[in-house]
């Protein structure tokens, strides 16, 4: 198994467990606070940044399985080559936004580290929780530039476009 698929396998077993951890602490959250009237003073803040890295975990790896929303209509209407040539435009965009992305979280998870802000719950330094925003971010345009890399050398050869069906 290549070095790019024990990281993938990473990527879906990380999001995986930590969605059940969550589901798991929100069950014991809530039935410690209609029972014994207790909650965790850290929960709303581990919440919070879970969630912040499962979202771009989570949009990286819909880039890899072709899962994000797209409009299909108009390049399987055209012929494949110049079909190719639309996704690959839309790919290389997809790729751009996602290096602002990658641009400005690091920016941001810099000031954050420069200025030393801890969060009030957990007192961890707030860069931490930021840093997967520019770090999956950068794996996204890295799978949407190799995205419209195939795209091209399919233009190139000439090869049919892939085209979506009901069961797909």
């Amino acid at each position: 198994m290549g070095i790019i698929r024990k990281l993938q396998a990473i990527e879906e077993g990380v999001i995986a467990f930590l969605i059940l951890f969550l589901a798991f602490i929100t069950f014991l959250e809530t039935v410690f606070r209609y029972t014994i009237s207790f909650t965790f003073m850290w929960f709303n803040e581990f919440a919070n940044y879970t969630l912040i890295f499962m979202t771009f975990l989570g949009a990286s790896l819909g880039v890899k399985y072709g899962t994000h929303f797209s409009m299909e209509a108009l390049t399987e209407s055209l012929p494949d080559r110049t079909g190719h040539l639309l996704k690959l435009l839309a790919y290389i965009v997809s790729s751009f936004i996602c290096s602002v992305f990658v641009y400005y979280g690091l920016t941001h998870v810099i000031h954050l580290k420069k200025f030393g802000v801890k969060s009030s719950a957990m007192q961890i330094p707030m860069f931490l929780p930021y840093f997967s925003i520019p770090v999956f971010s950068a794996i996204m345009a890295l799978r949407f530039f190799f995205l419209s890399v195939s795209h091209f050398i399919s233009f190139l050869r000439k090869e049919p476009l892939k085209k979506l069906t009901r069961e797909s």
